[in-house]
């Protein structure tokens, strides 16, 4: 009998799969992810929202439902994303921090610490169609987008001050990830109209994809992460936000899965985490399984990076001008 129920969880092992070395987890990944609502401003901050104001956008940005396949409602069902084919190395990830008594400096060369779909995207693979009907500054669409590397160089206040009045997301990149080498990205892009990236465009299995040869995350950003954490504890640190706080896995105290009626408008809270290998009590952020999936807006003075331009996610005021505004209820990106 144990030898058939020994059989039997290593079945489950294989057939399930594991994405690290820490126990199985029954709730990862996340079946479900929940996008932005039809017609979300992002000129402010509020919870279940993002608060953008980086250069060469309008003041306006407007988020629409993408009408997708994947994507019902508010619910984007992660088992019909068709995802970017390949599993290959983009070359070697280099990625150091070093501190001072006041900063944290990330240098790197922006390329993840491991494998990633095949960018530009293949012709005839799933993915395809959608991002050759993509816009892409300097490219035929955005399937030519390959994936490069480039100069990552951030610096963020080591010991960042909370604010009670939020700062806006002022540059794309909104985070490094530690763990990985490579970025966060804002939870916006533009077609014909702005759209919650993962609800309009398939990712890769690790949930990246370059914009302008930058390899960055979205929704399921932690998909690829070596070190989760367990299911019963408060997740680990992941990276940093541009403001200098940390960001943290999904769990917060004694393992529970955050939604973001636990988190602030800026997507984190206060609470207990391990910062710089001691425990203290201090602001931080998460991702989650809801828009917008990580920092909304900063509870610190942040930092701007636009290492490869233009950081525009494919807008420009000429390719607005060629589409009517749309209202909330119809129209498509594909």
């Amino acid at each position: 009998m144990k030898k058939r129920l020994m059989a039997l969880a290593g079945a489950l092992t294989f057939f399930l799969g594991s994405t690290s070395s820490f126990a199985f987890d029954p709730t990862e990944p996340p079946v479900t992810f929940r996008t932005s609502a039809n017609g979300l401003s992002l000129s402010k901050a509020q919870r279940n929202g993002q608060w953008v104001c980086i250069v060469g956008l309008p003041l306006n940005v407007t988020l629409y439902d993408a009408k997708t396949p994947w994507v019902t409602g508010l619910d984007v069902n992660t088992s019909l994303i068709p995802y970017v084919s390949g599993n290959v190395s983009n070359g070697k990830s280099i990625f150091k921090t070093t501190r001072s008594k006041t900063e944290r400096h990330f240098k790197g060369n922006g390329l993840p610490n491991h494998k990633t779909g095949i960018y530009p995207v293949q012709e005839g693979t799933p993915a395809y169609s959608w991002y050759a009907a993509a816009p892409a500054d300097g490219y035929s669409s955005a399937a030519a987008i390959p994936i490069a590397a480039y100069d990552l160089d951030i610096t963020v206040p080591r010991n960042p001050s909370f604010s009670e009045q939020p700062y806006c997301i002022n540059s794309l990149v909104t985070g490094v990830v530690t763990q990985t080498g490579s970025v966060w990205h804002a939870n916006l892009a533009y077609g014909t109209y702005w759209v919650d990236p993962i609800a309009a465009l398939p990712i890769d299995e690790c949930w990246g994809h370059p914009y302008n040869k930058e390899y960055h995350y979205h929704g399921y950003a932690w998909k690829c992460i070596p070190n989760k954490g367990r299911p019963n504890t408060h997740s680990p640190l992941y990276g940093y936000a541009m403001d200098g706080f940390g960001i943290y896995g999904p769990r917060g105290d004694n393992g529970d899965l955050l939604t973001n009626n636990d988190l602030d408008e800026c997507h984190g809270h206060t609470g207990r985490i391990k910062w710089d290998g001691k425990w203290t009590t201090m602001y931080h952020y998460h991702v989650n399984s809801e828009y917008p999936y990580g920092p909304g807006c900063y509870r610190g003075k942040p930092a701007t990076f636009d290492a490869l331009t233009p950081h525009t996610h494919g807008y420009s005021a000429a390719r607005a001008a060629m589409f009517p505004p749309r209202d909330p209820q119809g129209g498509t990106p594909h």
